[in-house]
């Protein structure tokens, strides 16, 4: 393989892996590439990476041919759970590249028959009315007792762990719900169905909410749990969670994290359930009325966040 071959496959590699990580943060998962990197990259990277360390990785352990092969394979496989703006984003590499396979990788690789409408819904105003009901939802947690937003304040409500816990779970669950029929009721206004082709990408909000909610909801309890339990209520509250010994005073925090994520696993198994709803076409009507003049009047420059946030 010559220099210049060579050099055209590094840069494709490098906009494929970043088109397959559309709207990841900058610390992705390394599992993400897994499918499209070379094994002995993926072994050595930390859990959470960096595009450039992934190249970096590559370049030290000379692993691009390989890399590149699998990532063929990767696409072939994958290329239907993509997004729409990868699905883009690689065809226009393949169009600016001169690579010796380009025009195999083209016919094996094609847009899907509904790209072209999905890359016209509006995600960044889905996004901005997403982020206004989490505001909403987030101050009401707040409200109840627990701090979801860094840096967390003391609490002034007067909230037992268990009511604390059950009203964080019923808000947030909500608020998935709602990103959910925020995005389906962007798909519906502005492709007129709900085309399969933007299911990764609702999945893929989804997801992103999720782990946000998750995380939040995680540093809220401990903080709260911290700052108020004593050794008596902690016995009563962790009974049957963990062995009664380790929780004499002073109870450690890692007891403590250990503790909370064993009482999330209910949220985590509602989340899952979740799922389903993008398989339910149109989203039910009172949700799709409502996002629907949220849409209509973002669109306008009039619209505002919902005043209110309703635990479902």
């Amino acid at each position: 393989m010559d220099v210049q071959e060579k050099s055209a496959r590094i840069v494709f590699l490098e906009g494929a892996w970043k088109a397959v990580l559309h709207d990841q943060p900058e610390l992705f998962r390394k599992c993400l590439l897994a499918d499209y990197v070379s094994s002995e990259v993926i072994d050595a990277l930390p859990d959470h990476t960096t595009l450039k360390n992934v190249l970096a990785e590559c370049h030290s352990r000379g692993t691009f041919e390989e890399s590149y092969i699998k990532s063929f394979l990767g696409l072939t496989k994958r290329w239907g759970s993509l997004m729409p703006e990868s699905r883009q984003a690689i065809m226009g590499q393949l169009s600016g590249l001169d690579l010796k396979a380009n025009g195999n990788l083209r016919r094996q690789f094609q847009l899907h028959a509904d790209d072209a409408a999905a890359l016209t819904i509006p995600w960044d105003t889905a996004d901005r009315l997403y982020a206004g009901i989490r505001e909403l939802t987030f101050n009401a947690c707040q409200k109840a007792g627990l701090e979801l937003r860094q840096p967390r304040g003391v609490s002034l409500q007067q909230t037992d762990f268990n009511t604390l816990l059950q009203r964080g779970s019923t808000m947030l669950l909500a608020l998935l719900r709602e990103r959910i029929n925020i995005d389906k009721t962007a798909a519906l206004m502005t492709v007129g169905h709900a085309t399969p082709v933007v299911k990764p990408r609702i999945m893929h909000n989804l997801n992103k909410a999720y782990v946000d909610c998750l995380d939040a909801f995680r540093g809220g309890l401990l903080h709260w749990s911290m700052q108020n339990l004593q050794a008596s209520s902690a016995l009563e509250l962790f009974k049957g969670v963990r062995q009664v010994a380790l929780l004499t005073p002073p109870i450690p925090e890692p007891v403590m994290r250990d503790c909370i994520e064993e009482l999330l696993e209910p949220f985590i198994e509602e989340f899952t359930g979740l799922s389903a709803l993008l398989d339910e076409s149109p989203p039910d009507p009172a949700s799709y009325e409502k996002m629907r003049r949220l849409f209509a009047g973002a669109r306008s420059g009039a619209g505002r966040a919902p005043t209110q946030i309703h635990a479902a």
